[in-house]
């Protein structure tokens, strides 16, 4: 699912969007590694979008505490990863808990 999106994000994300993705998590199974975050982020890049490639989660997250303002808006996203909503609940606590 690469190229899809790659194009999904290119065509929705706004000029002054910020996309940051870490390397995934892999569960095991058959997921095919052979395309991975650096490679969605030169594709989004080369679509005339922002997005960064940082491998670990917790840089992402201390990036993104380092960018975000009052009435930004912070989507967390992934799949077949059970801590997601801890990660998205340590940046809310460390941002005063104050955004829903």
């Amino acid at each position: 699912m690469g190229h899809e999106l790659i194009a999904t994000f290119a065509r929705d994300l706004a000029a002054d969007d910020l996309l940051l993705l870490p390397d995934p998590v892999y569960q095991g199974g058959t997921v095919d590694k052979s395309v991975g975050s650096a490679e969605i982020v030169a594709g989004i890049i080369a679509a005339g979008r922002y997005a960064e490639h940082i491998p670990q989660r917790a840089d992402c997250g201390a990036r993104l505490l380092a960018e975000v303002r009052p009435g930004d808006r912070i989507v967390i996203m992934g799949a077949r990863d059970d801590t997601l909503s801890l990660f998205a609940q340590e940046l809310l606590e460390r941002l005063g808990g104050n955004a829903v």
